[in-house]
C-alpha cells in the first residue's frame, strides 16, 4: 500500500481533531448554555414568587389575593405560567392563568425557605416538563403564625425552544468553523510545503545530470540536509573520478609491459595468445570496474548513438547490402556513452553476421525504463539455447562462433547497470534482443 503524503496525513489528523472537538465543543457550550437558561429560569421565578408573597394577606384565617396581579403571565392562560398558594398542604389559590390546567400533583413543600425544581415535574400527570419555584413563609394568623407555600411553576417548552435554536446555530457555525479550518490548513500546508517542493525539484535536477549541486535558498531547518545533499555529491564525485584515474594508471603501467612483451620478436607463439588474452581479460576487467548506473548523470539520447553504429555498420557489411531500420527516436540511457556503445556495438554486429538482409531496431521510452529491441531475419537461436544463455552464469557469447570476449563484456555492462536482456523468435524470423535500460526514479511533485 502506498504510503500517504504529509498533506494528507495533515488533513486526516485535522478531520478527525475536527470530529473530535466539534461534538465536544457543542456538548461543553449545549451545558454551559442550560446552566445559563436554568439560572435565568430561576432568577425570573423567584421574582415572580416574591411579587406573589408581597401582594399576599390573610384576613381571618382565608387567604386574600387581589383579581389582578402585577405579572401579566400569571393573568392570562395558557401563558405557560402558572401561580399556585397552599395553605396546611391545601390548594387555596391557583392565578388566572391556570383556569384550564389540572393541578394533581405539587411538589413536597420545603418547611421554610425555598425550592427550585429543574423542567421534569408532572403537574397534571400528562406533561412532566415544568420549572416550579417554591417558597415557603409564615404568616401571622390570630394566636399564631401559618406556614404558606408559594408555587409558581413555568412550562419549558419555549425552554427548549431556545436552547434548539441555540444548539442549531452552534453546529452550524462549527461546521463551517471547521471547513474554514481545512482550508486554512491546506494553503498553510502548501505554504510550508513550498521549500520541500523546491527541495525534491532540485535533487531531481541534480540527479538528472543537470546540475552539480544544491544552490537555491532553504529554510534554516534544511540548511543541515542541504550541506550534506552538496558534501555527499561532492564526495561522490571525487570517488569517481579518483577511481577512475586509478584504473587509467593501472591499465596505461600494464599496457606498457604487454606491448613490450607482445612486441618481442622472439616471443613464442605459444606466449603470444595467452598475452593477449591477458590484455583482452585487463580490458573487460576495466571496462567492467568503470561501469555502472549513476543516478547523478544527464540522460544520454540512444537514437543518436544507435544511428552512429549503424552508419558504421553499413560500410563494413556493405558486402551484404543489409537494411537497418531505426524506429522510435525517444528513449535515454544514464550512464558512460562508450557503455552504451559497447553494448551496443556488440550486439547489432552480432545481428548483421546473422542477418540474411532485414535489422530492425526498436527505442521505445516507458515511466520508468527504456526499451531497446534488435531485431534480424537470420536462422535465430533454438529456443533450448536460449533458455541457457538466460541462465545465470552462463556466457553470452556461447551461442555462435567468433564473438571472442564480446559478449561477456555485454553482459558485464548489463549488470553493471542493472539492465536485463530478454532473447526470443523475431516476427523476422530470426532472434530479438530486447534489453531495458533502468531510469533514475522520478522525485514526487
Amino acid at each position: 500500500m502506498r504510503s500517504l503524503s504529509l498533506r494528507v496525513r495533515s488533513l486526516l489528523i485535522a478531520c478527525v481533531a475536527l470530529l473530535v472537538f466539534i461534538p465536544v465543543t457543542v456538548f461543553t457550550l449545549s451545558q454551559a448554555y442550560t446552566s445559563s437558561l436554568e439560572e435565568a429560569k430561576y432568577n425570573e421565578l423567584k421574582l415572580m414568587t416574591l411579587s406573589l408573597i408581597s401582594v399576599f394577606e390573610m384576613d381571618d384565617g382565608a387567604p386574600v389575593m387581589p383579581d389582578m396581579l402585577f405579572d401579566e403571565q400569571l393573568n392570562l392562560p395558557d401563558s405557560g405560567y402558572l401561580g399556585v398558594i397552599q395553605l396546611t398542604q391545601a390548594t387555596v389559590w391557583i392565578s388566572a392563568s391556570g383556569l384550564e390546567t389540572h393541578v394533581d400533583t405539587l411538589p413536597t413543600p420545603p418547611d421554610i425557605g425555598e425550592e427550585f425544581y429543574v423542567a421534569g415535574h408532572p403537574l397534571d400527570g400528562q406533561h412532566p416538563d415544568y420549572f416550579v419555584y417554591s417558597y415557603t413563609a409564615e404568616f401571622e394568623d390570630g394566636d399564631g403564625y401559618l406556614p404558606v407555600t408559594f408555587f409558581v411553576f413555568n412550562h419549558n417548552a419555549d425552554f427548549e425552544n431556545e436552547r434548539r435554536i441555540y444548539l442549531r446555530s452552534v453546529w452550524q457555525y462549527l461546521i463551517a468553523l471547521g471547513f474554514g479550518l481545512i482550508i486554512l490548513l491546506v494553503l498553510g500546508m502548501n505554504t510550508l510545503l513550498k521549500p520541500v517542493r523546491a527541495l525534491i525539484q532540485e535533487i531531481e535536477l541534480t540527479s538528472h545530470g543537470q546540475q552539480h549541486q544544491l544552490s537555491a535558498n532553504y529554510p534554516s531547518e534544511f540548511t543541515p540536509l542541504k550541506q550534506s545533499i552538496n558534501a555527499l555529491l561532492s564526495a561522490e564525485a571525487e570517488q569517481r573520478q579518483r577511481y577512475k584515474n586509478s584504473l587509467g594508471d593501472l591499465a596505461h603501467s600494464l599496457k606498457t609491459p604487454l606491448a613490450v612483451a607482445l612486441g618481442t620478436p622472439d616471443l613464442p607463439r605459444s606466449a603470444q595468445e595467452p598475452l593477449q588474452q591477458i590484455d583482452a581479460l585487463i580490458q573487460r576487467q576495466l571496462k567492467r570496474a568503470t561501469a555502472g548506473a549513476s543516478s547523478w548523470e544527464k540522460g544520454i539520447e540512444i537514437a543518436p548513438v544507435v544511428k552512429q553504429i549503424t552508419n558504421a555498420l553499413n560500410k563494413v557489411y556493405r558486402d551484404k547490402s543489409l537494411q537497418i531500420s531505426v524506429e522510435g527516436n525517444d528513449g535515454q540511457f544514464y550512464g558512460d556513452k562508450t557503455d552504451l556503445m559497447e553494448i551496443l556495438g556488440n550486439l547489432m554486429d552480432n545481428a548483421c553476421k546473422a542477418a540474411d538482409r532485414h535489422i530492425r531496431i526498436t527505442i521505445t521510452e516507458h515511466p520508468y525504463q527504456t526499451d531497446l529491441c534488435i531485431e534480424d531475419d537470420g536462422p535465430g537461436i533454438p529456443p533450448e539455447q536460449v533458455e541457457r544463455l538466460l541462465t545465470r552464469g552462463q556466457r553470452l557469447d556461447a551461442y555462435t562462433e567468433g564473438q571472442g570476449i564480446g559478449m561477456a563484456v555485454v553482459a558485464d555492462l548489463l549488470a553493471a547497470y542493472e539492465a536485463k536482456l530478454a532473447i526470443g523468435q523475431s516476427t523476422l524470423g530470426g532472434a530479438i534482443f530486447t534489453l531495458s535500460f533502468p531510469a533514475p526514479l522520478r522525485m514526487p511533485g
